[in-house]
Protein backbone atom coordinates (compact mmCIF):
# COMPACT_ATOMS: atom_id res chain seq x y z
CA UNK A 1 0.00 0.00 0.00
CA UNK A 2 1.32 3.42 -0.89
CA UNK A 3 -0.04 6.96 -1.02
CA UNK A 4 1.26 10.46 -1.50
CA UNK A 5 0.27 13.62 0.30
CA UNK A 6 0.58 17.06 -1.28
CA UNK A 7 -0.28 20.39 0.34
CA UNK A 8 -1.05 23.22 -2.08
CA UNK A 9 0.52 21.14 -4.85
CA UNK A 10 3.80 20.66 -2.95
CA UNK A 11 4.79 17.04 -2.26
CA UNK A 12 5.00 16.43 1.49
CA UNK A 13 5.25 12.68 1.98
CA UNK A 14 5.02 9.34 0.19
CA UNK A 15 3.94 6.74 2.74
CA UNK A 16 4.04 2.99 2.26
CA UNK A 17 3.16 -0.08 4.30
CA UNK A 18 4.30 -3.45 3.01
CA UNK A 19 2.01 -6.41 3.57
CA UNK A 20 -1.25 -6.62 5.47
CA UNK A 21 -2.39 -3.63 7.48
CA UNK A 22 -3.75 -0.12 7.07
CA UNK A 23 -2.57 3.15 5.60
CA UNK A 24 -4.56 6.34 6.09
CA UNK A 25 -4.43 10.11 5.82
CA UNK A 26 -6.15 12.26 8.44
CA UNK A 27 -7.36 15.82 7.96
CA UNK A 28 -7.98 17.20 11.45
CA UNK A 29 -9.75 20.45 12.21
CA UNK A 30 -9.79 21.26 15.89
CA UNK A 31 -11.81 23.92 17.68
CA UNK A 32 -11.21 23.57 21.42
CA UNK A 33 -11.52 27.04 23.03
CA UNK A 34 -10.87 25.71 26.56
CA UNK A 35 -7.50 24.38 25.37
CA UNK A 36 -6.86 27.36 23.07
CA UNK A 37 -6.52 24.83 20.23
CA UNK A 38 -7.71 25.91 16.79
CA UNK A 39 -5.36 23.70 14.82
CA UNK A 40 -5.75 22.48 11.25
CA UNK A 41 -3.46 19.61 10.34
CA UNK A 42 -3.01 16.71 7.96
CA UNK A 43 -1.02 13.55 8.71
CA UNK A 44 -0.46 10.03 7.46
CA UNK A 45 -0.30 6.92 9.65
CA UNK A 46 0.09 3.26 8.87
CA UNK A 47 -0.28 -0.04 10.65
CA UNK A 48 1.35 -3.27 9.56
CA UNK A 49 -0.29 -6.39 10.99
CA UNK A 50 2.34 -9.10 10.93
CA UNK A 51 1.54 -12.62 12.05
CA UNK A 52 2.22 -11.98 15.74
CA UNK A 53 3.14 -8.30 15.89
CA UNK A 54 1.64 -4.94 15.06
CA UNK A 55 3.90 -2.14 13.78
CA UNK A 56 2.64 1.47 13.76
CA UNK A 57 4.19 4.05 11.43
CA UNK A 58 3.77 7.81 11.67
CA UNK A 59 4.91 10.42 9.19
CA UNK A 60 5.25 14.16 9.94
CA UNK A 61 2.13 16.19 10.60
CA UNK A 62 1.64 19.36 8.53
CA UNK A 63 -0.15 22.53 9.62
CA UNK A 64 -2.80 23.93 7.30
CA UNK A 65 -4.41 27.33 6.85
CA UNK A 66 -7.89 28.20 5.60
CA UNK A 67 -7.85 27.88 1.82
CA UNK A 68 -5.08 25.25 1.71
CA UNK A 69 -5.57 22.16 -0.41
CA UNK A 70 -4.53 18.75 0.88
CA UNK A 71 -4.36 16.12 -1.86
CA UNK A 72 -4.03 12.39 -1.22
CA UNK A 73 -3.22 10.10 -4.15
CA UNK A 74 -3.26 6.33 -4.23
CA UNK A 75 -0.01 5.02 -5.71
CA UNK A 76 1.10 1.65 -7.02
CA UNK A 77 3.32 -0.51 -4.82
CA UNK A 78 6.81 0.80 -4.18
CA UNK A 79 9.07 2.54 -1.72
CA UNK A 80 7.97 5.37 0.53
CA UNK A 81 9.62 8.02 2.65
CA UNK A 82 10.91 6.77 6.00
CA UNK A 83 8.40 7.35 8.79
CA UNK A 84 9.22 9.81 11.56
CA UNK A 85 8.17 7.28 14.22
CA UNK A 86 7.88 3.49 14.37
CA UNK A 87 6.38 1.58 17.29
CA UNK A 88 6.33 -2.21 17.58
CA UNK A 89 3.84 -3.99 19.80
CA UNK A 90 6.61 -6.34 20.97
CA UNK A 91 8.44 -3.33 22.45
CA UNK A 92 5.50 -2.00 24.46
CA UNK A 93 6.37 -1.26 28.10
CA UNK A 94 2.97 -2.74 29.04
CA UNK A 95 3.80 -6.27 27.87
CA UNK A 96 3.51 -8.87 30.60
CA UNK A 97 5.55 -11.72 32.05
CA UNK A 98 9.10 -12.70 31.30
CA UNK A 99 8.31 -16.28 32.33
CA UNK A 100 6.27 -18.21 29.76
CA UNK A 101 4.78 -20.62 32.30
CA UNK A 102 3.31 -17.77 34.36
CA UNK A 103 1.91 -16.22 31.18
CA UNK A 104 0.40 -19.58 30.20
CA UNK A 105 -1.17 -19.93 33.67
CA UNK A 106 -2.78 -16.48 33.47
CA UNK A 107 -4.17 -17.31 30.01
CA UNK A 108 -5.70 -20.48 31.45
CA UNK A 109 -7.29 -18.58 34.36
CA UNK A 110 -8.71 -15.96 31.98
CA UNK A 111 -10.07 -18.68 29.70
CA UNK A 112 -11.79 -20.41 32.65
CA UNK A 113 -13.23 -17.10 33.85
CA UNK A 114 -14.54 -16.20 30.39
CA UNK A 115 -16.11 -19.66 30.09
CA UNK A 116 -17.89 -19.18 33.44
CA UNK A 117 -19.08 -15.73 32.35
CA UNK A 118 -20.58 -17.24 29.18
CA UNK A 119 -22.40 -19.84 31.32
CA UNK A 120 -23.76 -17.04 33.50
CA UNK A 121 -24.82 -15.17 30.36
CA UNK A 122 -26.84 -18.22 29.23
CA UNK A 123 -28.38 -18.50 32.69
CA UNK A 124 -29.23 -14.79 32.69
CA UNK A 125 -30.98 -15.14 29.35
CA UNK A 126 -33.12 -17.97 30.69
CA UNK A 127 -34.03 -16.31 34.00
CA UNK A 128 -33.88 -12.51 33.66
CA UNK A 129 -36.06 -10.15 31.68
CA UNK A 130 -34.79 -9.18 28.24
CA UNK A 131 -33.88 -5.71 29.51
CA UNK A 132 -31.99 -7.02 32.53
CA UNK A 133 -30.21 -9.64 30.43
CA UNK A 134 -29.13 -6.96 27.96
CA UNK A 135 -27.61 -4.90 30.80
CA UNK A 136 -25.72 -7.95 32.06
CA UNK A 137 -24.55 -8.83 28.53
CA UNK A 138 -23.14 -5.31 28.08
CA UNK A 139 -21.33 -5.60 31.41
CA UNK A 140 -19.85 -8.95 30.31
CA UNK A 141 -18.67 -7.39 27.04
CA UNK A 142 -16.93 -4.63 29.03
CA UNK A 143 -15.20 -7.17 31.28
CA UNK A 144 -14.08 -9.40 28.39
CA UNK A 145 -12.79 -6.38 26.46
CA UNK A 146 -10.83 -5.19 29.50
CA UNK A 147 -9.36 -8.67 30.00
CA UNK A 148 -8.20 -8.64 26.39
CA UNK A 149 -6.72 -5.16 26.60
CA UNK A 150 -5.11 -5.51 30.04
CA UNK A 151 -4.03 -9.16 30.17
CA UNK A 152 -4.33 -11.12 26.92
CA UNK A 153 -2.81 -8.70 24.42
CA UNK A 154 0.09 -7.73 26.73
CA UNK A 155 0.90 -11.45 27.14
CA UNK A 156 0.55 -12.23 23.43
CA UNK A 157 2.82 -9.32 22.49
CA UNK A 158 5.65 -10.75 24.59
CA UNK A 159 4.96 -14.45 24.03
CA UNK A 160 4.29 -14.93 20.34
CA UNK A 161 4.27 -18.71 20.79
CA UNK A 162 1.09 -18.37 22.90
CA UNK A 163 -0.89 -16.38 20.29
CA UNK A 164 -3.83 -18.49 19.10
CA UNK A 165 -3.91 -19.07 15.34
CA UNK A 166 -7.17 -17.14 15.06
CA UNK A 167 -5.50 -13.97 16.38
CA UNK A 168 -2.35 -14.11 14.26
CA UNK A 169 -2.25 -11.18 11.87
CA UNK A 170 -4.63 -9.10 14.01
CA UNK A 171 -3.85 -5.97 15.99
CA UNK A 172 -2.03 -6.79 19.22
Amino acid sequence: MRLSLKVNGNPRVVAAVDGPGYLSAHLNLCERPKDNDYSKTVRVVGTQTLETETVRFEWPEFDLQVGDTAEVSLLSEGAGDPPSAVRRSSESPHNLFLHTELAREVLSVVSDFESRLMQMLDKSKAIESAEEHKRFALAVVDVVTQLGDSLLSPIYRRHKELVPDGLKGELL
